[in-house]
């Protein structure tokens, strides 16, 4: 019989291994989510029975507007009985100064409902023209000024956000706002409030406002010249102001206070600093991860009691509140894709079309009906946590990839964690010629798999029905889509004609237009491509920004030392390499959290007796139909005899693994043949030490029309078992165990999600320890 290790008597805790170790404060989604509440049900106290809130003196609805949009942006429903109340009064108040027609504007925007189109568009008609000759905005209405650099980034935010909910802003406005921020920017990159040093919220208002303007504007490297697109020529010599503004970030970046500001601004300066590392795509700042450093920040000095967060006279509990509830709803907006920064001195080559993951996201948000976000991430100095923020990564440029050992290894560590890569060559229409950078890519996927080559799709992926169905037809001329196989996903495309071009241009489909207009198709379904990819990659499942990334990093456990468990898993050649990572990462993942000392040789063992004579978990999986001779029924058949078990999992699910498997192991056991395995059988339970996996989710791929989709269903897992002599003898997982621990969650697999089927084969493990 086995041998018996000895266990801790305590249920086991999957823990999974996380890189790097966290210095930071404990802090996570549902401490934030918490916090919001708590702030959420601070104003609703505070909300007055007309349905405002107690205004600044001599000010319209900008409080009221304010603490409303915090509201919405923080998850309360439309329907909410406060909602309904703000709404209707803000409907009924006539906003005159600047900050409170922005702010009311932002509220109608975030708020969505058609009937107040017509407000929004007399808001941006009121704007448009309180707008000063040099591009500023000041109070408005009756009181007279000069302009300043903070009505000026709400005025802006505000015709921002209408002209992206359909209302046309003049041009020009955007034009006088980029001279006028271009023109008070200081020699150090930052931004004053009037005329003194740079500030930390006035360089956010800066960056944020050019961003605003320049993208609305379509200010871009793309255009459509004399009935073509051009993807290139937009570039200029002239330094970057908002490069230049983000740079004064990195340099002093802070959360205790606002830098060289005045303390009364501090809530203000962090709703700033949220809205520009949003637009900018950026996580960090001078390697500071302001999301969760401002929340931990916010957190800590939140009121114990009532939930507020107070900054003075100028930040009264109301407007403090407010700000803290926009930093922490909006700055955790989920990520959906990413930008590989890798050649940090070189920005047109790493990043040619700067708006282009901005515009993708709005097309992605419209169809998820849910806010997203995107970032950029710097090679030079990331690890696989870092990578693994992003589920999908782009990775552009029209000249050679020139990647470090080390690179090409964290990039490979990412895509086999679960990542996904697009590769966009930049090298059309007026980008130059991109056969440098697609030699490159073909001989970096050549050397991660080079058994799987880089090769064209066909239109039966899923990248091209995942979310809109594409017509191959409405892409340029020799456009294609390719792509790598790993395991049960395709985890690495490439396109030869840049998407990100034609990606940066997309905001003219949200303006009207003929749909079978040849550029405007040819927009659309690119788009269209990038929403599958997304799609495809994440399956809309997508972590909290807060969440910790799982990182499955198996540990070296070739060494057996005396008394340890054996797992090994057999050479059957049915394809078992295309997930060689899974049993490493799931035996590390149970002798670090079970206490039970497992090895793991170094590659799979034959069906030679002395192979399988100190083996007492044998893994069998592969992704094809395989046949065993007599002699190699008859070795499996004394391996089980000797109290020897086997589990067996078929690679994506696939059906002639499993009939082969079947076919094959009920001649091995005769008249012990596999069946289905009960509900309530002791091995789902805690009978053995292990998990109660009576109910785990299963995934399995589906079409909805011409899309694909990943349905769920929760029970217990589907499972096959055998017994010989009273004891479990074999287990059989028709659907997919091995991808699940071989990489993160793919899509396409039918099986379960990662932690799933680590429990099932942990409470496997348990079984062959103690029945």
């Amino acid at each position: 019989m086995l041998r018996i290790a000895k266990l801790a008597t305590f249920a086991i805790l999957i823990v999974w291994c996380i890189l790097p170790k966290p210095s930071h404060a404990a802090i996570d989604a549902a401490t934030v989510s918490r916090s919001i509440d708590r702030g959420i049900a601070y104003l609703r106290g505070t909300q007055t029975d007309g349905g405002g809130w107690v205004e600044y003196p001599g000010n319209s609805c900008g409080l009221s507007a304010l603490c409303t949009l915090a509201l919405l942006n923080a998850g309360v429903s439309r329907e909410d009985a406060a909602i309904r109340n703000a709404m209707k009064y803000l409907r009924a108040t006539e906003a005159t100064q600047t900050y409170s027609v922005a702010l009311q504007t932002l509220a109608y925007c975030q708020y969505g409902s058609a009937a107040d189109m017509p407000r929004i568009r007399d808001n941006v008609s009121k704007l448009s023209g309180e707008q000063m000759p040099n591009g500023a905005w000041g109070y408005g209405g009756k009181r007279v000024s000069r302009g300043d650099p903070s009505n000026s980034q709400f005025a802006l935010l505000a015709l921002g956000a209408a002209q992206d909910h359909g209302v046309q802003v003049d041009p020009e406005v955007f034009r006088r706002a980029i001279d006028y921020w271009k023109g008070l920017q200081n020699p150090d990159g930052g931004w004053s409030y009037s005329g003194g040093g740079s500030t930390g919220s006035m360089t956010c208002a800066g960056v944020a406002s050019l961003i605003i303007a320049q993208g609305r504007l379509g200010d871009n490297s793309s255009s459509i010249e004399d009935g073509r697109i051009q993807c290139c020529g937009g570039e200029s010599d002239e330094a970057d102001p908002i490069q230049a503004g983000l740079d004064w970030l990195a340099r002093r970046f802070i959360v205790e206070d606002n830098p060289n500001g005045h303390a009364s601004t501090y809530f203000y300066y962090l709703y700033a600093i949220e809205r520009t590392g949003r637009l900018s795509g950026r996580r960090f700042f001078g390697g500071h991860d302001w999301y969760r450093e401002g929340a931990e920040k916010l957190l800590s000095i939140q009121d114990g009691f009532q939930g507020f967060w107070s900054g003075g006279d100028w930040e009264p509990a109301s407007v403090a509140t407010s700000f803290a509830l926009l930093f922490l709803s909006k700055g955790k907006r989920q990520v959906v894709v990413g930008q590989l920064e890798h050649l940090a001195d070189d920005r047109p080559q790493w990043q040619p079309h700067p708006d282009s993951l901005r515009q993708l996201i709005r097309h992605v948000e419209r169809s998820w009906g849910r806010d997203l976000t995107w970032q950029t991430v710097r090679l030079k100095d990331a690890n696989v946590v870092d990578l693994l923020q992003t589920p999908v990564l782009v990775i552009s440029g029209n000249e050679s990839l020139n990647l470090t050992d080390s690179q090409r290894a964290l990039l490979k560590d990412y895509v086999d964690q679960g990542g996904t890569i697009l590769f966009d060559a930049s090298g059309d229409f007026g980008c130059g010629n991109s056969a440098n950078f697609q030699n490159s890519v073909a001989n970096l996927c050549a050397s991660w798999y080079p058994d799987a080559p880089l090769e064209r799709l066909p239109t039966s992926h899923p990248v091209f029905s995942a979310e809109r169905q594409v017509d191959i037809g409405a892409m340029p001329t020799n456009f294609w889509i390719y792509g790598v196989q790993a395991c049960c996903r395709t985890a690495v495309f490439f396109v030869p004609q840049s998407l990100t071009c034609r990606w940066e241009l997309s905001d003219k489909l949200f303006t009207r237009g003929d749909p079978q207009n040849s550029l405007r198709r040819q927009i659309d379904h690119s788009v269209r491509i990038g929403q599958n990819v997304i799609a495809y990659a994440t399956g809309r499942e997508l972590k909290d920004k807060l969440d910790a990334q799982i990182v499955l990093q198996p540990e070296p456990l070739s060494e057996a030392a005396r008394g340890s468990t054996r797992i090994a898993s057999l050479a059957i050649g049915a394809g078992g390499a295309d997930a060689r990572r899974a049993l490493p990462n799931v035996a590390t993942i149970i002798r670090n959290q079970a206490q039970v000392d497992l090895s793991v040789p170094d590659s799979e063992v034959s069906f030679e007796p002395l192979d399988l004579a100190n083996v007492d978990l044998l893994w069998v999986h592969g992704r094809r139909e395989f046949t065993l001779t007599a002699d190699q029924q008859n070795a499996l058949r004394q391996f089980i005899e000797r109290g020897g078990v086997v589990l067996g999992t078929a690679i994506c699910g696939d059906d002639a693994f499993s009939q082969s498997f079947r076919t094959e192991f009920n001649r091995v056991l005769g008249d012990r043949p596999l069946r289905s395995m009960p509900a309530d059988h002791p091995m789902l339970t805690r009978q053995y030490l292990g998990y109660d996996i009576r109910s785990v989710t299963i995934r399995r791929p589906g079409q909805t029309g011409n899309t694909s989709q990943l349905r769920k269903q929760s029970g217990p897992p589907l499972l096959e078992f055998a017994e010989v002599d009273g004891f479990v003898s074999v287990v059989f997982s028709p659907l997919d165990l091995s991808c699940a621990l071989e990489s993160q969650n793919s899509v396409q697999c039918p099986g379960y999600k990662t932690e799933d089927a680590a429990k099932i084969v942990t409470n496997v493990v348990q079984m062959t320890l103690h029945q």
